[in-house]
């Protein structure tokens, strides 16, 4: 079946989800995270997008961007290909590492605006990582100590939508139900040690090696994964090996 077209609203302002290939993680270290908000800064100012959130997970990234229009899909490629090329020439791997075409909606209200924005700064604690205000990889930080470094996150239009910041900042602290677009990806255990762990058990430089491998040979590392303790999804998100081989383990 055909790929719909994607729609495009009036608003130009969009809440964009990108997403690891099979589950497998998008940052292996700070300096991923580093490179990819670069990128997105590079990228936005190019096509005069405005960027006004984001949160970095493992395996996914949000990010509430506006005047985006037409240009929103160009953006998503460009940063998608640049770090896709980075992240394979820095842990010798090779194909695709973005699930399919990027997750979008429009945010057609400030209502809706405002409740996205909450949403996307709270993601750390609704994975069950960390407070929002502690967390180093989301755009809180910016808003909250008015970082030159990321001076390419707007702030002044999410703070004139409440009329100043100390009225913004009592909005995000207070918790909310409501949901958004998501993947409904729940983080469990944290894959630094589970990454660590292949590369050492196996005597590899990365753990994608593995995928290269003969479907036997991988079946029967798999297994010594598991047998160690590493889930289904897990493996998949750090190899690269599909959920099919595993389930062979």
């Amino acid at each position: 079946m055909a790929r719909k077209p994607r729609v495009y609203s009036e608003s130009g302002i969009y809440h964009v989800i990108l997403r690891g290939n099979n589950k497998q993680n998008l940052f292996h270290d700070d300096n991923d995270r580093v490179f990819f908000l670069k990128r997105l800064n590079k990228y936005s100012h190019q096509l005069k997008i405005h960027v006004y959130a984001y949160c970095l997970m493992t395996n996914h990234v949000h990010i509430l961007l506006g005047q985006a229009g037409e240009n929103l899909s160009l953006l998503i490629q460009k940063l998608a290909n640049s770090y896709v090329y980075y992240f394979n020439h820095k842990y010798d791997r090779c194909g695709h590492l973005f699930q399919g075409r990027f997750k979008s909606e429009a945010i057609t209200d400030d209502d809706y605006f405002k409740t996205v924005y909450r949403y996307i700064m709270h993601n750390s604690e609704k994975a069950g990582l960390e407070d929002y205000k502690k967390y180093k990889w989301n755009s809180y930080q910016v808003l909250k100590q008015n970082r030159s470094k990321y001076i390419f996150i707007e702030t002044r239009y999410v703070i004139n939508l409440f009329e100043n910041k100390e009225l913004l900042l009592k909005f995000l602290s207070e918790k909310s139900d409501q949901t958004c677009m998501e993947y409904e990806d729940k983080f469990v255990f944290t894959d630094d040690k589970a990454f660590t762990f292949i590369k050492k058990i196996f005597g590899i430089s990365s753990p994608y090696k593995l995928e290269r491998l003969d479907i036997d040979e991988q079946i029967a590392k798999c297994k010594i994964l598991r047998e160690n303790g590493l889930s289904i999804s897990q493996i998949t998100r750090i190899t690269g090996i599909s959920r099919k081989i595993i389930k062979m383990a």
